[in-house]
């Protein structure tokens, strides 16, 4: 059996190597966090649909990355994976904050029949 190889942060590189092993698997996730944020700013009303016109180009650009990131064979795919799911998120924001106010509206209410009855 062959030994066991290291983890990336345990293996005694340094941090720039890590980072350009990795380079288009964090663009992708900060490109879908900066998507989120700004369309989530931008948006006047919570269940308003986003405007296409900054959360499809944030979206696209996020997606090239995560292709970048799948192309290069880069190991960890949770920094793509996240980015695409926010920037994906960005796209239908307001559906997505009414139904989290939907579950949280009827879980509470779950609690409160469970307390009282």
């Amino acid at each position: 059996m062959p030994p066991l190889t290291k983890p990336d942060h345990l293996d005694g590189r340094i941090r720039h190597e890590w980072l350009i092993k990795h380079a288009a698997g964090v663009a992708a996730l900060v490109l879908g966090a900066l998507a989120f944020i700004v369309v989530a700013i931008s948006q006047d009303r919570m269940w308003a649909q986003p405007d296409w016109r900054i959360s499809v180009p944030a979206f696209a650009l996020t997606a090239v990355a995560a292709l970048a990131a799948i192309y290069r064979k880069e190991h960890s795919s949770t920094y793509w994976l996240l980015g695409l799911g926010l920037a994906g998120a960005a796209l239908v924001l307001g559906w997505i904050l009414m139904l989290a106010i939907i579950i949280g509206a009827t879980a509470l209410l779950i609690l409160i029949f469970h307390s009282v009855m």
